[in-house]
């Protein structure tokens, strides 16, 4: 799905011209996303990068079970490439600006200043988090510390994705409802006893056994 994505683009998607930069008014904004800062934040942008990865990673240590560590690797993977294919193809065809576009103090004309809908960031950082809670609920009970560093992981990401101008309120909050929701079903599929899931890069199959 990604490749396919990949090929699209290259094929069928442009640049954003100057022309339509600077047509670009914060006038034309809805109100819960016009309250924000437009300045691009090359340092926050990296930080977000790093809150990203912290997720994961919390997420693969507190997850982490000796007897099943490579299925939950798997299932983990799963839940990742699936919302990383929707988050690039709602990208591609909602187009929406990045914020830093409205920022007429600076120039930029990348592909990638079109995909600001939905925060792939925010999606991949809380269905880390979903699918390492799940599985620590599943296993050890509800923990407090536990959630607060995998989901403070994930909204550190979500927020400094708005920070740095990468995208908007709405944006993150689309990302961790789709990254959340894809992880939950994923996690719930494979714990379901008569619901069989197969995803792979060239096949998707659901069957249920009666």
């Amino acid at each position: 799905m990604e490749v396919g994505n990949n090929y699209y683009e290259d094929n069928n998607v442009k640049q954003i011209s100057v022309e339509e930069i600077n047509k670009l008014k914060t006038q034309d904004i809805p109100f819960f996303d016009n309250w924000i800062g437009f300045e691009y934040n090359e340092k926050l942008k990296k930080y977000s990068n790093y809150a990203v990865y912290f997720t994961i990673g919390s997420a693969l240590v507190t997850s982490y079970d000796e007897d099943y560590y490579w299925d939950n690797l798997m299932i983990l993977s799963k839940i990742l490439m699936t919302q990383s294919a929707i988050c690039k193809w709602s990208k591609t065809f909602s187009k929406r600006a990045r914020p830093f576009l409205y920022d007429k103090n600076e120039e930029f004309s990348e592909s990638y200043s079109r995909h600001s809908f939905y925060s792939s960031h925010a999606s991949t950082a809380f269905a880390s988090a979903v699918y390492a809670y799940y599985y620590y609920l599943d296993n050890y009970g509800a923990n407090i510390p536990v959630a607060v560093l995998l989901f403070g992981g994930a909204t550190a990401t979500a927020s400094l994705r708005v920070a740095s101008a990468q995208h908007f309120p709405s944006d993150v909050l689309a990302g961790a409802i789709m990254g959340s929701f894809t992880s939950y079903l994923i996690c719930k599929i494979h714990t379901a006893k008569r619901i069989k899931y197969n995803f792979g890069f060239s096949s998707f199959s659901i069957g249920v056994e009666f």
